[in-house]
């Protein structure tokens, strides 16, 4: 993690650089950020490293100088997305506290919901799932969590989905329910799996 040593260095130099200069205008005024012209943008790449591997010491730093919790990535992925794909559940509950956005999709409208199914990180799934983002909520193909769920093989989520609202005869973009894509793929497994939830079509 050298290079994250490195870089808190340089970032609590610029810290203490910005104080001293807002001591020295005035001292009525607590410190709470950077001197202004300073671009917290500059440590994108430490900010969604940090994300990936669990460093919320770097994460913490970079919030109290008001970097943009739901900053992307150019693939659009969030933080909090980050956090949940390389099963950081710390630090995705950190995020959630401190506000960022779970109901946020990267650019092939993908959620860190269905991310985490993807993944089979059911835990962070879980933890997802109790957020206040819809249920349903599509990608860029018109498919769900529970799709997600569905086609990768995560059946067990599939009866907590449905509690939580998810429609198991949604369709997609093409006008396909899950049922029907794991019929025309011969998934017999799934097929029961959605079965037992009320998938019908």
């Amino acid at each position: 993690m050298k290079k994250f040593n490195d870089t808190l260095v340089e970032w609590l130099a610029v810290l203490i650089s910005a104080a001293m200069l807002s001591a020295c205008a005035s001292t009525a005024e607590p410190f709470s950020a950077p001197a202004a012209g300073v671009d917290v943008r500059k440590f994108d790449r430490e900010w969604f490293d940090a994300a990936r591997a669990g460093r919320w010491d770097i994460t913490q730093a970079l919030l109290d100088a008001h970097f943009p919790i739901d900053a992307t990535t150019p693939q659009g992925y969030t933080a909090l997305m980050l956090a949940a794909y390389d099963e950081q559940p710390d630090t995705l509950r950190r995020l959630l506290a401190a506000g960022a956005n779970p109901c946020l999709a990267d650019r092939n409208g993908n959620t860190a919901l269905m991310g985490a199914l993807y993944k089979g990180e059911t835990d962070i799934a879980r933890m997802l799932m109790n957020t206040s983002c819809d249920i349903n909520q599509v990608n860029n193909a018109g498919e769900t969590a529970l799709a997600f769920a569905a086609l990768f093989g995560r059946f067990e989520m599939l009866p907590e989905l449905v509690k939580k609202g998810a429609d198991p005869n949604h369709t997609d973009a093409r006008g396909n329910t899950a049922m029907q894509t794991v019929l025309a793929q011969g998934n017999d497994a799934a097929v029961r799996a959605l079965r037992r939830v009320g998938a019908t079509q």
